[in-house]
């Protein structure tokens, strides 16, 4: 849902509304890192209800957020601003690049369960 979510923003701010491709990629980014989290938080990995709530957001974005980011910023400086793709094939392109590493820092990091 992430990656649907992903690609209509970047679809939205750069086709629709016009705006620079990279300043496309930070809003479609941070809006789907907000979906992502939610539902992360509640059916990936179960945690809601749970104490610690603000903490998992905190490094949500600090982990899997700096990745997507700084990988989705690469990747649209390479597939828009180089190769020259349209936004519905860059940006599939672009969460594929970071999709694994940001899943493992979730698994290992944000949503880790503490035995006690």
């Amino acid at each position: 849902m992430g990656s649907v979510v992903q690609t209509g923003m970047m679809y939205l701010g750069r086709d629709v509304l016009g705006w620079h491709y990279l300043w496309a990629t930070v809003v479609a980014v941070e809006v789907t890192l907000a979906h992502n989290f939610t539902w992360h938080e509640r059916w990936t990995w179960g945690m809601a209800g749970q104490p610690g709530w603000g903490a998992r957001a905190l490094k949500y974005q600090l982990g899997t957020g700096t990745v997507a980011m700084m990988a989705n910023l690469f990747a649209a400086g390479l597939f828009v601003g180089k190769m020259g793709l349209p936004t519905l094939v860059a940006t599939p392109l672009a969460i594929v690049s970071s999709g694994v590493v940001n899943f493992l820092i979730g698994q290992f990091l944000v949503f880790k369960r503490v035995e006690g």
